[in-house]
Order: structure tokens, then sequence, then C-alpha cells
């Protein structure tokens, strides 16, 4: 919503969005009157809803049903995401209609899970983990205005800062995860680690996306995160991996499938998990393996932009961040390696700046 001036006419309009749709209307040469006109506009989408009888008035609980049913869970493949969210937003919002959500109610609700303990682990939620939640508030919301359930969105969330952790294991760690690791996690593993993969794409990994003859791995659209085609080449390693476990493949068009079910496998949590106690390594995410073969590459190869092509970033400032592991492998090789100026001494730099007479 806004009021702003014509440059040309000198008119003042009004902007502001109804069910879904972007309505401006000129209102005259007086920007009082514009002001007035939107604030009154404000008040009837707020209140009288232009119409929309009382009854038509659902709550967030009512809304989210619908919402997962006919949009979430046909279209996003990260409906589980949502369905697990909501269960937290549904405390605090639930009994609200959505006309009624506030910007202090999700300040509220913000500070109250930034106390809590994330569930299935000992530390707090994080910023992170509540930013998600209210994208996805502002989500379930925008999609109530477009559907006709509401004026307007009744707020504004700014996103707390997000720290980054990128955990870097040493090469030597790797090795023993992967040694310590039984089929078909191992072989997963050496995947993440050598293409830089996202879990879901290697777990949803076809046949048919395995070129063998040009040595590399095509990752459809519409099984990746940034919804656009990846061709993602394979090293010796990789070529090898591939062949061998094609020899042993079922009747599956999968590369990897459990036994169980003869489908994909869903998750690896529990293997994963108990794999990390053997190796005695804390604090370790599958997907921190995608980190490692980034920052590791960048050491070996300091080649930015096919690294962003690689990983599938859209923005190569997603790409740049891995320059920082890279910039203390290199601090620790020099640190490796010092000549000093006589043996025992230690020359340091002068405090002063030296003019010269």
């Amino acid at each position: 919503m806004g009021v702003y001036k014509d440059k040309k006419t000198k008119k003042w309009f009004i902007s502001y969005t109804l069910n879904g749709q972007r309505i401006r209307k000129s209102i005259g040469k007086n920007k009082k009157q514009a002001v007035e006109a939107l604030n009154k506009i404000q008040y009837e989408i707020s209140n009288n809803r232009f119409g929309l009888a009382k009854k038509e008035r659902i709550k967030f609980f009512d809304f989210t049903k619908k919402y997962l049913k006919e949009y979430s869970i046909p279209t996003k493949k990260s409906y589980k995401n949502d369905i697990s969210r909501l269960k937290n937003l549904m405390p605090y919002f639930g009994d609200l209609y959505l006309d009624e959500i506030s910007n202090y109610h999700f300040e509220q609700y913000r500070n109250i899970r930034l106390k809590e303990i994330a569930a299935k682990r000992k530390n707090l939620v994080s910023p992170t983990t509540v930013n998600r939640e209210g994208a996805l508030l502002l989500g379930v919301l925008n999609k109530a205005v477009k559907w006709g359930f509401l004026g307007q969105v009744p707020l504004k969330i700014e996103m707390r800062k997000e720290l980054r952790k990128e955990n870097i294991l040493p090469i030597e760690e790797i090795k023993r995860l992967i040694a310590n690791a039984e089929p078909p996690l191992r072989h997963i593993i050496l995947i993440a680690i050598n293409t830089g993969m996202r879990k879901g794409e290697i777990l949803n990994l076809e046949w048919s996306q395995v070129n063998f003859e040009n040595s590399f791995v095509t990752l459809r659209a519409q099984s990746t995160k940034s919804g656009e085609l990846r061709r993602i080449p394979l090293n010796e390693t990789m070529k090898s991996l591939f062949a061998k476990l094609y020899q042993g493949r079922g009747d599956s068009g999968y590369v990897f499938t459990s036994p169980k079910t003869g489908k994909p496998y869903i998750d690896l949590k529990k293997s994963w998990y108990s794999l990390l106690k053997r190796c005695n390594i804390k604090d370790f995410r599958f997907h921190d393996l995608r980190h490692c073969f980034a920052t590791y590459t960048l050491l070996k190869r300091p080649d930015m932009v096919s690294l962003q092509e690689i990983l599938g970033h859209a923005d190569i400032s997603t790409t740049s961040r891995y320059t920082k592991a890279l910039l203390e492998g290199q601090q620790m090789l020099v640190n490796s390696f010092e000549v000093s100026g006589e043996p025992g001494e230690i020359i340091e730099f002068p405090k002063k700046k030296i003019v010269s007479k």
C-alpha cells in the first residue's frame, strides 16, 4: 500500500492490494486527500473486508488445513517441512483469525521459540529455524489473500540475522567416516563428498540421469532446489563407483533403493547418526559434506564460477562464502613453513612508519 504522485499529470494516486489484486486509484492533486483515502481503504480492508460476510472469516488452524490439502501437498516437494513447521506455529496462531495476526504476535512467538530446546537436540532453537517458520507464516497469509480469504497480509516479518555454521572436517576424518560406513551409506557419502550433490538429489537419483559415455550426472529441474537443470561432472572415483553400482543394480530404475520397500530411501538419519557416534564425530550434518566438497575443491583450484554451476547457486555470493574456509586453509598452509632471520630469532615488523630523508 502506498501514496505516490505521477510526475506527468501531477495527480496523486493510491495503491493497495485487495483479494490478491493490485489496485491503483487516482485521487486528485491533493496529497492529504490521497492519504485520507488510503487510510479509509486500509480500515475497510482490515475490518469490513469489502463486503466479505462475517462467516467467511477463517481461523489460522482451519485455513492451514485447506492450504496443505489444496496447495502444499499437491505442488511442493517440501510439503513435509510445511507440516512440521505448522506444528510449531499452531499453538500460537491456531485460534487466531487470519486478520487478527499481527507483528506483535510474531515477535512474541519468536521470543518464546528462541528460548525452547530444539526437537531431538540439546541446543536451543536457532534463528534460522524461526526465520523459516516465519517465512511459512507469510506464505500461508499471502495465499489467503490470493484466494480471497484475507484483504491484505496483516504483518511484516523482519528476519533475524542467521549465523552460518559450516563444519569442514579434516580429510582424515572424512576418510574415517567412509571407512566405518556400511553400504549403501558409504556409497552415498562418497557421492556427496565427490560431487557436492544434496542428500535428496542423491537419494532420488535414477540410472537414466547417469551418462557413462560422457561422465556426468544430469539433475533434472524438478529435483533441484533451484528448479533448474544441472550437470555434474564425474571424477575417476565416481566413474568407477557408478560402474560398480550399475553392475549390481536391481529392477528399480533408481541408483539406491531400500530393500524393505523397493523404493528410494526417504532419509538416512538413523544410520548417519549411528555412524557419527561410532566415529566420535559431533555436530556434523550430512549436508556439511557438500560444504567440504566446495571448500576442498576451491583449495585445489579456485574457480568460483565453475563451482557455482556445480553447486547450483543462483547467486555467486552464496558460493563466495567458501572463500573464508579457503583463506583459513591457506593460512594453515603458510603457518606450516616459516623461515626466520636468524636461528631462534623472529624479526618483527616496524611499529612506526619509516620516513626516508
